[in-house]
């Protein structure tokens, strides 16, 4: 078996939008390596590689980490205060690895953010690099969708509904996103540099599967508790456990 390893580094930091630990912690994805496959190399040769490992865990979100205010302008000179409120803990979280070496295609279908109920949901979007987005309007009145973060600013301006527009991703970091008419519409798009991650069940638990052997940061990203990044070594074919509290 015989894999070409394509090794580089990017000589630019990416600059990012996010606050204290977010800034050092997206800057820290940018330099990953990429493994490509030869063209000549079988699917059967593919398939003797070593077992693949799993990452499980728990999320644990105190009741301070589930409440937050949020503040943005609006384009059209509109400013509003969002408040994220919790009866007990509000996981609206992300785990992903932080870096993994490889070369990962997009997915086949593209990820929705959807305008329902005058809300934006999912609330958060954990998308891989390169990925496109969809932004369909649902509800029977008309949105604006717009981010100002300098990972991805865009305005997709006002559309009813029936209608949808796009938005591609390509570069890492966290794009929040607003609707410019209504004040209550908030989201969080992750943009992330491979494609193991996964959104938090509503009992903090997660999973993540197909992770290759190797030695990995894995990071929660929690709204309104920023990001925490453990160290793990996941073996070939063995399951890790490994939990975050917030």
């Amino acid at each position: 078996m015989k894999i070409v390893i394509l090794v580089f580094g990017f000589a630019t930091a990416l600059i990012f939008t996010l606050l204290g630990e977010d800034v050092k912690f997206f800057q820290i994805m940018s330099d990953a390596g990429l493994v490509k496959y030869s063209e000549s190399e079988s699917i059967e040769n593919r398939a003797a590689l070593p077992a693949e490992g799993k990452i499980t865990g728990k999320v644990f979100v105190s009741k301070s980490g589930g409440t937050a205010a949020r503040s943005a302008k609006g384009l059209y000179g509109k400013s509003s205060s969002r408040l994220t409120k919790s009866a007990g803990i509000d996981q609206r979280a992300i785990v992903f690895i932080v870096k993994a070496p490889g070369k990962y295609p997009l997915p086949q279908s593209r990820p929705v953010m959807r305008q329902k109920n005058i809300a934006i949901v999912p609330h958060v979007l954990p998308v891989l690099l390169g990925t496109t987005v969809d932004f369909p309007n649902e509800d029977e009145i008309y949105h604006n969708i717009f981010s100002l973060s300098d990972t991805k600013t865009f305005d997709l301006g006002r559309y009813s509904k029936g209608k949808s527009k796009s938005v591609t991703f390509n570069t890492l970091g966290t794009v929040k996103v607003f609707c410019d008419i209504h004040s209550q519409m908030g989201g969080v798009i992750l943009v992330l540099q491979n494609p193991y991650f996964t959104t938090v069940g509503i009992d903090g638990s997660y999973s993540i599967s197909g992770v290759p052997p190797g030695n990995y940061e894995v990071a929660a990203w929690q709204e309104n508790g920023g990001s925490k990044i453990q160290k793990i070594t996941v073996r070939s074919g063995e399951q890790v456990d490994l939990d975050f509290s917030f």
